[in-house]
C-alpha cells in the first residue's frame, strides 16, 4: 500500500493486486481534436477530452489563436490570431501550434520550458520554410511569420519525431498539401492523426506516408478514446502481481500503446482482449527483446516488467533519449537504485531480472518514469519513495487515486 498523495509518496510491498479501473482519456486524440475544431468551418464538440497539463497547454494554445472555448464546445474563430502560445512541456501542443502559427497573420511566438526547450524543431522548421513561411529560430522560443503558406507538396523529416509529421498533416487540412513524411518513427501516431481527420471530414489520398490533403475541416462531435499509454500501467501491475481488468480501451485503436498487449504476452502473462476492455493476469515472466521506437512512451514499463522477468531482456528504440528526460538515463539510474542489473546500450537498455528492494526514486521531471516507478515499488522489498508525485499531472493526474482504488479492491 502507500500513503497519502501529497509532497512525498510512500509505496510499500503488497501480496496481490486484483482489481478494475477505467483507462483514462486519450492524450493524443484530445491535442488532435483540439487543434482540428480550431481550424474547422464550424463549432465542434469534444467528448470526453483528457483534463492534463499537456492537453491544457493545447486548450490555451487555441484559445490564443482565437478560439472561443465554453466546455466541451470550440467555437473557432473567423480569422486566427497571432500571439504567444506557451506549450509549458508539450511537445504535441509546440509543434501543432508551430505549424498553425503560419496561418495567423502576423507574428507568433511558441515558447515552451523544461526539457521542451531543448527538443528538436528544425525538421518542422524547414518544412514551413519551404513553404515560404518566415520564421526565426530552430529550439524555442520560436517566432512565427504567418499568413500564406506557399507550396502545393513539403517533404518533412520524421525521423526525430512523428509529431513533425502530424503538425504538417493539420496544417495541410486546411490549405490543402501533399505532404512526405520521411523516416517517421512512432508510427502509429501518424495513423492516429489521419483517424481524427477523417472524424472531422478531411478527405485524403495516401501512398504510405505521402499523403495528398484536400483543405477543408468540418466541425466534429468528437468522442476521445481512452488512452492505452496509461492504461499500461495497471495492465503491468496485472502481469506482475495479480489481476487487472481496465476498461475504456478500444479494441484495434490505432494508438502504438496498444503493443502493450502483444508484449504483455511474450512476457508470458495471461492476456484477454475484449471489446472495450482489457484483463491482464499473472504468470510466469519470461524476457523479451522489444525496439520500442514506434511505442516510446511504453519503454519506462517495460523495463519495470523485464526487472522481474528471469533472464536479460533487451529494450531499444530510436528516440529514448529525446522525450520528457533521457528516459534511457532515467530508467538506468532508478533500476540501479532498486538493485536491478542494468546495462546502458546507445539507444536502450539491456535488464536482467531479479528481486528489486525499495528505493528513492528519482523522477527526472518525467511523468512516465514516476508512474513505471510507482508500478515496480508494488513488489519491490521495502519502502519506495516518490518526492514529486505530483509530475503524473502532466497526462494522468488521477494516477496514484486509480492505483489507490485499484489496491483496496484487492
Amino acid at each position: 500500500m502507500f500513503g497519502p498523495v501529497s509532497v512525498e509518496m510512500i509505496i510499500e510491498r503488497v501480496d496481490e493486486v486484483r482489481g478494475k479501473v477505467k483507462a483514462p482519456p486519450s492524450k493524443s486524440y484530445t491535442h488532435r481534436a483540439y487543434f482540428l475544431s480550431l481550424l474547422a468551418d464550424s463549432p465542434s464538440k469534444v467528448m470526453n477530452p483528457l483534463i492534463s497539463e499537456d492537453t491544457i497547454a493545447s486548450l490555451d494554445a487555441i484559445s490564443k489563436f482565437g478560439a472561443q472555448v465554453n466546455g466541451n464546445k470550440i467555437i473557432p474563430p473567423q480569422e486566427l490570431t497571432p500571439g504567444k502560445i506557451d506549450a509549458r512541456e508539450s511537445g504535441t501542443t509546440a509543434r501543432i501550434s508551430l505549424a498553425v502559427a503560419s496561418l495567423a497573420r502576423g507574428t507568433s511566438v511558441i515558447t515552451g520550458k523544461g526539457r521542451l526547450v531543448e527538443r528538436p524543431f528544425k525538421p518542422l522548421v524547414d518544412a514551413l520554410r519551404s513553404l515560404k513561411v518566415k520564421i526565426s529560430g530552430e529550439k524555442l522560443p520560436i517566432a512565427v511569420e504567418g499568413g500564406n503558406p506557399v507550396g502545393e507538396y513539403v517533404k518533412v523529416d520524421c525521423s526525430l519525431s512523428s509529431q513533425f509529421g502530424t503538425a504538417m498533416l493539420i496544417l495541410a487540412s486546411k490549405i490543402g498539401l501533399t505532404v512526405e513524411m520521411l523516416n517517421p518513427v512512432s508510427r502509429p501516431y501518424i495513423e492516429v492523426t489521419l483517424k481524427v481527420m477523417e472524424s472531422f471530414g478531411i478527405e485524403f489520398e495516401r501512398n504510405g506516408f505521402k499523403v495528398k490533403v484536400h483543405p477543408g475541416i468540418r466541425g466534429s462531435k468528437f468522442h476521445v478514446p481512452g488512452d492505452y499509454s496509461s492504461a499500461s500501467f495497471f495492465l503491468a501491475a496485472g502481469a506482475l502481481y495479480g489481476k487487472v481488468k481496465v476498461s475504456n480501451l478500444v479494441k484495434d485503436d490505432p494508438q502504438a500503446d496498444a503493443r502493450i498487449i502483444d508484449i504483455l504476452e511474450e512476457f508470458g502473462a495471461d492476456v484477454k482482449v475484449g471489446r472495450k476492455y482489457v484483463v491482464v493476469e499473472r504468470n510466469e515472466m519470461k524476457p523479451i527483446n522489444v525496439d520500442c521506437s514506434n511505442f516510446p512512451d511504453l519503454f519506462p514499463i517495460l523495463a519495470v516488467l523485464a526487472s522481474y522477468a528471469e533472464g536479460k531482456s533487451v529494450i531499444t528504440g530510436r528516440q529514448l533519449r529525446l522525450k520528457e528526460s533521457d528516459r534511457v538515463k532515467a530508467v538506468a539510474v532508478n533500476l540501479r537504485k532498486a538493485g536491478i542489473k542494468v546495462k546502458e546500450l546507445p539507444n536502450g537498455l539491456e535488464i536482467v531480472g531479479g528481486k528489486p528492494r525499495g528505493f528513492t526514486v528519482e523522477s527526472f521531471n518525467d511523468h512516465r518514469i514516476v508512474m513505471a516507478m510507482a508500478i515496480l515499488g508494488l513488489g519491490a522489498e521495502g519502502k519506495t519513495i516518490i518526492k514529486d508525485p505530483h509530475v503524473v499531472s502532466k497526462s494522468y493526474p488521477s494516477f496514484f487515486l486509480d492505483l489507490r482504488r485499484v489496491l483496496n479492491e484487492g
